[in-house]
């Protein structure tokens, strides 16, 4: 349902529009952007090995070693959880491992600790609290969920959509995609949640991204999975 309304509603693509323009190209984070770490941001706080770390920005260059001049391995899409490997980060750069190995710098600004960390911010509430996605995404991907939700129909309604299942009927709990194939003409949907995943959708996007339940922190981050991934877009920071 996402992806239908990205496809089918010009709302969506206004609000990209009014975001800002949206950079398409390959590639991570802008090299301008990366250069900042190592100058204006020098002084973030370290990273221990073996702390697990979110990737916050749309898509986040994985580096051979800690300079914007050096090969990209790979280009890590936003909520990717990666571990860090040696304690870094003060001078801007994190040393990480991702889940099939490969061993990069990326920058420390795009990463927070996923886990109990202090800048993570620390789930509340009932498990459809809206207050559960709070910085779960940026503020501008944040913005483009919100039309999306909008054109669902599903913004501000009940626990701001994400309790919502197809029809508007509501889950007790978001502890997991509900599975309801709910009635209409002669065949049914099992879309749920803020942004209306399929669950074959969700089973796709809970996969790639190792996200532990159907939670609001867990829908913002595979909806900006699938913006990303499906749709090729890549939202200002």
């Amino acid at each position: 349902m996402i992806v239908q309304s990205l496809l089918r509603r010009g709302v969506v693509l206004l609000a990209v529009g009014l975001l800002g323009a949206v950079g398409c190209a390959p590639g991570g984070v802008d090299e301008g952007e990366e250069e900042e770490i190592a100058g204006e941001e020098s002084g973030l706080s370290d990273v221990q090995a073996g702390t697990d770390v979110r990737v916050t920005a749309s898509a986040l260059n994985l580096r051979s070693s800690a300079s914007t001049s050096s090969e990209i391995l790979d280009v890590l899409d936003e909520g990717t959880i990666v571990t860090c490997v040696e304690t870094s980060g003060a001078s801007g750069w994190v040393r990480v491992e991702t889940a099939d190995g490969t061993r990069g710098w990326v920058a420390r600004r795009y990463v927070k600790i996923a886990a109990s960390g202090g800048d993570t911010p620390t789930p509340t509430g009932g498990t459809c609290d809206p207050a559960r996605a709070a910085g779960a995404v940026s503020s501008y991907q944040k913005a483009l969920h919100d039309s999306i939700a909008w054109a669902e129909g599903t913004r501000n309604y009940s626990e701001d959509g994400y309790d919502v299942m197809f029809s508007f009927q509501l889950m007790n709990s978001c502890n997991t995609h509900p599975n309801r194939c709910i009635a209409y003409g002669s065949t049914c949907s099992t879309a749920a949640g803020r942004y209306q995943f399929l669950k074959g959708t969700w089973d796709s996007v809970k996969s790639a991204n190792g996200l532990p339940n159907f939670e609001p922190e867990s829908q913002e981050i595979g909806a900006a999975y699938l913006v990303r991934n499906v749709r090729n877009v890549t939202v200002p920071q």
